[in-house]
C-alpha cells in the first residue's frame, strides 16, 4: 500500500497529429449536442440522404455511440462500417468507436477485424478492445492484448484488474495491482480501487483492505457509488461487521446498494434483528428496495427462524411489483427447512416455476439431516445427484442422516455408491491472514510448514479456554448510531 503515493499516472492522451479530424470544432460541438439512441441514428441517416459526406456528417460519432448502447443496432453498425470502408475514411476515432460498437454487441470477431485493419491505434483503441474481451469473459485473450500493448494507462490496468476480480482470479488481481502501483508507479483512481477491493474481499485480506480504505479516505474519493458499496462488502466478508457499519454510516448519500450490502452482511453474520431494523429504516428514508434487497431480507428471516415475517416480506415484495426469482424462492425453502417445516419446504421446492438450483436442494438436505427426516433426505439427495452426479456433498449429508437415524445398512450402501461412482467430497477449508499472506487449512491438516507450532498453539488455546470463562463480543446497532 505504500506504493499508492507514487508519481501521477500518464497524462491524457492526445490524438495523433498524423490523423485527420473528422469535423471542425463547430461540428464537434454539434456531435456532443446530438440526441442519443435512435434519434442519433435517424440524424445520421438524414444527413447521409442529404448528400453530406461521411467525414462531414456531424452525427457519425453519436450514431456509432448509439450502436454501442443499443442491443438491436447490429444492422446499423454494419451499414456504417460498410460506408467507412467504401468512403475510405481512415479516422482512428471512428474506427475505435466501431470496435466499441461491435464489442458491446458481442461480435468480438468483427471487433477484432476492425482493430487489426487499423493502420494507427491509440491507447484508447487498445483499451476498447481490452474492455470488449473482458466483458465477454475471454480473459486469456484479454491478457494477451494487455501484454501486447506498447502503451498502457490506468484504464488499461483497471480493466484487467476488474476482469480478474470478476471471474474469481482474486490473487492475480491483487498481484497486478501491486505491479501497477509498485513497478510502474501509476496512481490508482476510484475504478482501480473498486476492482482491487473486490479482490481483497474475495481473498479475505482484511489488513490490506483497511490500508485500501485509508488510501480512499486520503484521496477523498466518493463513497456514494460502487466504491462505498465494495468497502462495506469487504468488511462484512472479512468478518469485521462493526467496521462495515462505520463505513456505511460515513457514506454521505446512500443508495439502495449501500443499504442492501449492510443488510445482507448483518443477515449473513447471524444478526437478523439488526438487518430487519435497517430495512425498515431504509424504507423510512425513502429508498426503494430492489430484488437483491429482498434476497438479503429473506436471508435474515431464514437465519432468525422468522417464518411469518419471511412470508410477509415476500408478499410485500410482490405487492411492490418485484417479480420473484429462483433466489427468492430458495430463501423461502431455506426458511422453512431451517425452522423444521421440512415437508412444506420440499413441497415448495418441488412446485417452483423453474427447476430448483443445486443450492436449494443442498439446503433442504441439510435441513432433513438436522431434523432426522430420512424420507425427505433421500428425495432431496436424489435431486442433488441428478443435478451434480459428481458432487460428494449429497452423499455425505445423506450418510450423516442415516447415521443419525441409526440406519447403518443404508449408510454402507451410500458409501459404496460413492466409491462406485468415484465421488469424493472436497474438504472444506478455513483460512487466516497473517502479514498480508493467506494461509488455508483443512480438517486435521498436517501439510503446513509450521504444523508443529500450530498444533502446540492449539493445545495452549484449548487449555486457556477450558480454564477461564469466555463471553463473545456483541454488536448493538443503537450504540453505533
Amino acid at each position: 500500500m505504500g506504493h499508492f503515493h507514487g508519481p501521477s499516472g500518464s497524462s491524457a492522451l492526445q490524438p495523433s497529429p498524423r490523423l485527420p479530424n473528422l469535423a471542425s470544432n463547430a461540428t464537434a460541438t454539434r456531435c456532443r449536442a446530438a440526441p442519443s439512441g435512435d434519434a442519433a441514428l435517424r440524424a445520421f441517416r438524414a444527413h447521409h440522404r442529404a448528400g453530406r459526406a461521411l467525414d462531414a456528417n456531424p452525427a457519425l460519432m453519436p450514431a456509432l455511440a448509439a450502436c454501442a448502447r443499443l442491443p438491436t443496432a447490429a444492422a446499423e453498425a454494419e451499414q456504417i462500417h460498410a460506408l467507412l470502408v467504401k468512403c475510405g475514411v481512415p479516422d482512428v476515432h471512428a474506427s475505435t468507436s466501431l470496435v466499441r460498437a461491435y464489442g458491446r454487441l458481442g461480435r468480438l470477431g468483427d471487433a477484432r477485424k476492425v482493430f487489426d485493419g487499423m493502420p494507427d491505434r491509440t491507447v484508447v483503441t487498445w483499451n476498447v478492445l481490452l474492455d470488449a474481451l473482458v466483458r465477454a469473459g475471454d480473459l486469456d485473450a484479454a491478457w494477451q492484448v494487455f501484454v501486447e500493448m506498447t502503451q498502457r494507462n490506468v484504464v488499461s490496468w483497471n480493466t484487467v484488474i476488474a476482469g480478474f476480480a470478476r471471474i474469481g482470479w482474486a490473487q492475480e488481481a491483487v498481484d497486478l495491482f501491486l505491479e501497477m502501483t509498485g513497478v510502474y508507479g501509476l496512481v490508482p483512481d476510484e475504478a482501480t480501487m473498486v476492482g482491487f477491493i473486490s479482490a481483497v474481499r474475495d481473498i479475505g485480506l482484511l489488513g490490506m483492505g483497511k490500508s485500501a480504505h485509508g488510501y480512499v479516505l486520503r484521496r477523498e474519493f466518493s463513497l456514494d457509488g460502487a466504491l462505498g458499496v465494495m468497502l462495506i462488502n469487504m468488511y462484512m466478508r472479512c468478518g469485521s461487521i462493526a467496521a462495515a457499519h462505520r463505513c456505511f454510516l460515513s457514506v454521505a448519500t446512500k443508495n439502495v446498494e449501500h443499504w442492501t450490502s449492510v443488510i445482507a452482511g448483518f443477515a449473513a453474520h447471524g444478526q437478523p434483528e439488526i438487518a430487519l431494523r435497517l430495512f425498515v429504516e431504509m424504507r423510512q428514508m425513502g429508498i426503494e428496495p430492489n430484488g437483491v434487497t429482498f434476497v438479503a431480507v429473506l436471508n435474515a428471516c431464514s437465519h432468525g427462524g422468522l417464518v411469518d415475517e419471511g412470508f410477509k416480506y415476500f408478499g410485500l415484495m410482490r405487492s411492490m411489483g418485484i417479480r420473484p426469482t429462483i433466489q427468492h424462492y430458495g430463501c423461502l425453502v431455506d426458511l422453512l427447512g431451517r425452522a423444521g417445516f421440512v415437508t412444506e419446504a420440499v413441497n415448495l421446492a418441488s412446485n417452483l416455476p423453474e427447476d430448483p438450483s443445486f443450492v436449494i436442494w443442498s439446503s433442504l438436505l441439510a435441513a432433513c439431516r438436522s431434523y432426522g427426516n430420512v424420507e425427505m433426505a433421500e428425495f432431496a439427495a436424489s435431486k442433488l445427484a441428478d443435478a451434480k452426479p459428481s458432487d460428494g456433498s449429497s452423499y455425505v449429508l445423506l450418510s450423516n442422516t442415516y447415521a443419525q437415524a441409526k440406519q447403518w445398512e443404508d449408510l454402507k450402501k451410500t458409501r459404496r455408491r460413492m466409491e462406485q461412482h468415484g465421488v469424493a467430497k472436497k474438504p472444506g477449508l478455513s483460512w487466516i491472514e497473517i502479514d498480508g499472506r493467506v494461509h488455508s487449512f483443512a480438517t486435521a491438516d498436517k501439510l503446513h510448514t509450521e504444523t508443529e507450532g500450530i498444533y502446540q498453539m492449539l493445545e495452549d488455546l484449548k487449555h486457556n479456554l477450558t480454564s477461564s470463562a469466555y463471553e463473545p463480543e456483541s454488536f448493538a446497532l443503537s450504540e453505533q448510531l
